[in-house]
């Protein structure tokens, strides 16, 4: 069920009103509905759409509590200060009443990701739960139905379990079992956290994967030029991060916290090798879990995760 954007959640320190070098994103946030019109028409800034949705995780059996996370972002996104002089427009949020499939509320947001792609030149997809993936792959395959799609994930987990319908844990594996023309690349895998069976799929089906090890204290040329080659090889970059990725003590507040987790550094070195790109047209960040964290961390790592990609 898509709900309007919320204005009261964009709230922050006020340091002036006139001072544009002062302003922080609640002073400059538009407020939009995808589903308004059908206009496509170019608007300045980028787009943010939310995934109120932990169903996925529910189906998972991970720790729920996800689909508070869109709104706990915004919340840390609206008081920081404003880069230049990109502007933000929310759209609001999609969500999941317990008695529909999972894959209609994917269907819906997919619907509404592919407008906002229309509209600006990069849309941040909120969530929720990794389910989101998925729903943002069949947005930007809408919205690009003859391109070649390279999958990016910075991710603890391959994501590609076998079930009979979608999961948090099933995302990718739907993309690559019904699209010849996209693959996927995972950077931070943890032998700890996925089954051998997983890894036989992800060497069957030709992922591309870096150990979290290989990525604890920077990220080395050879992975650099790895990245390159990838986003150069492909028409289109679907770019999406899931906080378990990070190691807990910064980020506590996830579906499936992380030990031996990235440092969120690695993290930023390794997006800012990706977001600028002009094929980048969606990122999404995935399973921040206000239930779970402390002092706002995670939230607030999401949202600065968001202000540094604006840069």
């Amino acid at each position: 069920m898509y709900r309007e954007a919320q204005e009261d959640l964009w709230t922050g320190r006020l340091d002036s009103e006139t001072d544009e070098r002062h302003f922080r994103h609640f002073q400059t946030v538009n407020f939009d509905n995808l589903n308004d019109t059908d206009d496509t028409a170019k608007r300045n800034g980028v787009g943010m759409l939310g995934y109120a949705v932990d169903y996925g995780v529910k189906l998972n059996k991970g720790r729920i509590g996800a689909k508070e996370g869109p709104d706990a972002i915004r919340k840390a996104f609206a008081s920081l200060p404003m880069v230049g002089s990109t502007e933000v427009t929310d759209y609001g949020n999609v969500e999941h009443e317990d008695d529909r499939p999972l894959e209609e509320t994917q269907q819906e947001y997919a619907n509404l990701v592919s407008k906002s792609i229309k509209r600006h030149k990069q849309t941040f997809l909120l969530g929720g739960g990794h389910d989101i993936a998925y729903a943002q792959y069949l947005g930007v395959r809408d919205a690009y139905p003859d391109k070649s799609i390279g999958v990016i994930n910075i991710d603890a987990h391959f994501d590609t379990r076998k079930e009979e319908g979608s999961t948090s844990g099933t995302s990718f594996r739907q993309i690559l079992e019904q699209d010849d023309n996209a693959d996927y690349f995972v950077l931070g895998i943890q032998q700890s956290s996925n089954t051998q069976g997983l890894f036989d799929y992800a060497d069957e089906q030709g992922v591309s994967y870096v150990f979290v090890d290989e990525l604890y204290h920077q990220v080395s040329p050879p992975i650099k030029d790895k990245l390159e080659r990838y986003i150069h090889d492909h028409d289109v970059i679907m770019f999406t991060i899931c906080m378990d990725v990070v190691d807990s003590a910064f980020a506590p507040g996830v579906s499936a916290a992380a030990v031996l987790g990235l440092h969120p550094h690695i993290v930023l070195d390794l997006a800012k090798r990706i977001v600028p790109s002009d094929k980048v047209s969606t990122i999404s960040i995935a399973e921040t879990n206000p239930t779970y964290d402390v002092d706002s961390r995670t939230a607030k790592l999401t949202a600065n995760f968001f202000h540094h990609f604006i840069k």
